[in-house]
């Protein structure tokens, strides 16, 4: 008799234990309203994250990679980006375009991800300034006569449309590769 009640004792203290942590937890508190700008802050952040990921994993001898002659190569990718981002930034900021007198023929590794680096230095301002009380205020973009007003975030919104359609390439790019693309690899192991 002794020895069923040393068990029901046991499976008593295991049950408390197990009960214990659902008791203890605390209702999950509701997340605030996410809204577009923030939004479109944590979509750039993670594009930013993809790309500048993307550099990094590629070994740098398959910068001048191309799966076809017809296509741009990998280096070529990054830098259409780059120089896309500056625009688009350029104008949000209401300055000139930075990216004008910039190199864009670069194709060693060390010179393409400095320039990812710096065109997202660039464009971080922009998107962290974006609010809702700004964000569908009109910009000019061009000049006469293709001169054209856009809203703020519609430039910002084009920048990570027109980015993750390219990194879509790179990912393509790292798999023939063989290298797992920054958005397929687990966290932790980057």
């Amino acid at each position: 008799m002794r020895l069923q009640n040393g068990y029901a004792g046991i499976m008593a203290a295991m049950l408390a234990v197990a009960v214990l942590p659902v008791s203890a937890q605390t209702p999950a508190q509701p997340r605030p309203p996410q809204t577009f700008p923030v939004y479109l802050q944590a979509q750039y952040a993670t594009l930013k994250g993809n790309i500048t990921g993307s550099v990094d994993k590629m070994l740098a001898e398959h910068f001048a990679f191309k799966p076809v002659p017809e296509v741009m190569s990998y280096a070529e990718l990054l830098t259409h980006i780059v120089d896309t981002q500056y625009g688009y930034c350029s104008t949000v900021k209401g300055a000139a375009n930075p990216g004008a007198s910039l190199n864009f023929k670069v194709t060693d590794k060390a010179a393409v991800a400095q320039l990812v680096k710096d065109s997202f230095a660039y464009c971080d301002d922009a998107f962290a300034a974006v609010t809702n009380e700004n964000a569908l205020e009109m910009l000019t973009r061009g000049s006469a006569p293709n001169q054209r007003q856009l809203a703020r975030v519609n430039q910002l919104t084009q920048l990570i449309v027109h980015g993750n359609e390219h990194y879509g390439n790179l990912v393509t790019y790292m798999r023939i590769k063989g290298i797992v693309p920054p958005s397929s690899t687990p966290t932790g192991q980057e």
